[in-house]
């Protein structure tokens, strides 16, 4: 053998190839950090910006929603395996796998610094801008993503190495999504654009950053002819699905199970404003314990699936889930069993724990199908196998999107939630106008608007009546036309609370920010002294008061609201997850024992063979 042209011994050669390794597997797999701190940022919070970030009808809110929910996840779903052909058939200088890791990352990261940052655009332009960064978004994302998985097999073909940089890559990458899921609320609640803005440009930096890592020091082994693989074809795909029953019956269990399994998650933000109100730190903790719990499930998985074995440690796991997502359905209703933040965690511990136990032992019956296919058919086709759950990953993906969409639409909440979307985007524009005379005429002219809506309910004819009146008032004044503020939600402005801070001789800050009053009650003749810089405050306030955002959404809330979210987010994950049990316990063949018996036959056939 030979390294850099010189002969070698094959105990020499292994050496460094183990060496080699250790260095790939860390450089590797915790640029997996990055990746998912991406990632999450547009699975879990895109359509929480929208909601509470840009001010938008129902009808524009619920087609950018399918656009991007569906149409763009059910696209993304048919060209990974498009990727999967082209990368398969590179031959490229840097590399088979590193090239295209690079490209997607660095044009990724652009796209996501453009859909947080480009904030000048309302209603149908909005709607139509975020498509196309959206499908721009899933296109580059998805070159990163498959090349980067892709690349995860060709590291060692050793069982154990393999199954360590594995573990370590989930690792990595569940880290990330804690880290996005945590500390994206916390950055964002109370100032939604410039946070979004904030936090998309440092996702967007850490992510080509990673990459770029990974890049520069991870080097590709060389390609073997045995690991060469033929290209992907959803023709294939589907000719796999229908012969081999068991992929197909783990393929449905997965989608019902992902679809259930982040519901919960994605409407968390609704469930918390609703329920206890406009705070970022809440989520925070909801994320600790969902992350910290299934940090520890993946640390002792092992351990219980060789104590009780997948089948029984599913049933106990959806047991823990049912029991989970039952009591968090039960909070709230009355004065005995409050809506806590303490309780929800400690609930969020057993959702937590059984789906990530079950999950752990799908994703092992899924790969079982791999042996499966080899035993009936006598080809493994593990490219398939490996296909179908990204696939049946983002199919479930639109689904999720699509029933968060018709709960959000159809119990009211969405209307609702753009009040706070009004009060962020004015909180916005107020701070950027170029004086406090500016300021003074902004507080006058709402205060003019409010008047009209006196005694008026929202949804009735009168009240309509006077949103169209205060819109053509808006459109006659240049300076009141440039804020995108929408006469449906002017109302909720009432409430906002005008802070004034004092400025040194420089400009700067020089004390606490002092409250003034709430912008309706408010002497706007007094902004128009020098000296002071002049916001708006619409989160938490320190005097104790409520804050504005509460008072126009958690405090307005329906029953029908809280019936519909409550529904979503606790007896329809229950009935999904049962569902994904029921049809492994009754179609799933292949547990331990039989799982034995398929390689003992197939190693007697080769050895005939």
């Amino acid at each position: 053998m030979e390294a850099n042209g010189i002969p070698i011994s094959v105990q020499e050669a292994e050496k460094l190839r183990k060496r080699q390794f250790e260095r790939n597997k860390w450089f590797f797999t915790t640029s997996g950090v990055g990746r998912d701190l991406s990632y999450n940022l547009i699975s879990t919070f895109l359509l929480v910006y929208i909601q509470f970030g840009v001010s938008l009808t129902l009808a524009q809110f619920t087609t950018l929603s399918f656009v991007i929910g569906v149409g763009g996840r059910i696209w993304d779903a048919l060209n990974d395996p498009l990727m999967g052909a082209v990368i398969e058939g590179s031959h490229l200088k840097a590399g088979k796998f590193r090239p295209w890791i690079l490209l997607g990352a660095l044009s990724c990261g652009i796209v996501i610094m453009l859909m947080f940052g480009i904030q000048s655009l309302a209603g149908w332009k909005f709607v139509v801008f975020m498509s196309v960064m959206y499908l721009l978004w899933e296109s580059t994302f998805t070159v990163n993503d498959i090349s980067y998985w892709a690349m995860l097999p060709s590291l060692s073909s050793d069982k154990k190495e393999r199954n360590t940089a594995t573990a370590l890559t989930v690792l990595f990458a569940g880290i990330g999504a804690i880290i996005s899921q945590g500390v994206t609320p916390m950055l964002t609640v109370g100032d939604a654009r410039a946070g979004y803005r904030t936090v998309a440009i440092a996702t967007a930096l850490i992510f080509m950053a990673s990459q770029l890592m990974t890049f520069l020091f991870v080097k590709e082994p060389p390609r073997r002819e045995s690991e060469k693989q033929s290209g992907i074809s959803l023709r294939r795909m589907w000719k796999t699905i229908v012969k081999n029953d068991q992929i197909l019956w783990m393929t449905l269990s997965q989608l019902y199970y992902n679809v259930g399994s982040n519901l919960l998650v994605v409407l968390s933000a609704n469930l918390l404003y609703l329920e206890i109100g406009y705070n970022g730190t809440l989520y925070f903790y909801v994320v600790v314990a969902y992350g910290v719990t299934t940090v520890a499930v993946n640390i002792i998985y092992p351990w219980l699936a060789g104590m009780l074995g997948r089948r029984k440690l599913q049933e106990a796991s959806i047991a823990a889930c049912v029991a989970g997502y039952a009591l968090i359905g039960l909070m709230g209703w009355t004065g005995i069993f409050p809506f806590s933040i303490a309780l929800l965690c400690a609930f969020c511990v057993l959702i937590s724990a059984g789906q990530s136990l079950f999950y752990m032992a799908s994703i092992v019956n899924m790969t079982n199908c791999v042996e499966y296919n080899d035993y009936k058919f006598g080809e493994r086709n593990e490219a398939v196998v490996s296909t179908l759950r990204p696939f049946m990953a983002k199919f479930a993906s639109a689904m999720q999107t699509l029933v968060v969409t018709v709960v959000l639409a159809v119990s009211g909440t969405f209307l609702l939630s753009q009040s706070i979307s009004t009060l962020e985007t004015q909180r916005d524009f107020f701070a950027r106008m170029e004086s406090p005379a500016a300021q003074a005429h902004y507080i006058e002219s709402v205060q003019g608007y409010l008047g009209e809506y006196d005694g008026l309910a929202p949804g009735t004819g009168e009240y309509d009546a006077a949103a169209a009146k205060v819109e053509r008032r808006i459109g006659a004044d240049g300076a009141m036309s440039k804020v995108q503020l929408d006469a449906q939600y002017v109302p909720a402005l009432a409430k906002a609370m005008v802070l004034r801070t004092p400025l040194d001789a420089a400009g700067l800050p020089a004390g606490e920010a002092e409250e003034l009053g709430r912008l309706s009650e408010i002497d706007a003749s007094a902004l128009a002294s020098g000296g002071y810089a002049y916001t708006l405050e619409v989160g938490d306030l320190k005097s104790g008061q409520e804050s504005a955002a509460n008072l126009s959404f958690r405090d307005k809330s329906t029953l029908p609201m809280r019936v519909w979210l409550r529904v979503a987010v606790s007896v329809l994950p229950i009935l999904l997850l049962i569902l994904s049990l029921d049809i492994q316990k009754r179609k799933f063949i292949i547990d331990e024992d039989y799982y034995d018996m398929m390689v003992e036959s197939i190693k007697a056939r080769e050895g005939n063979g």
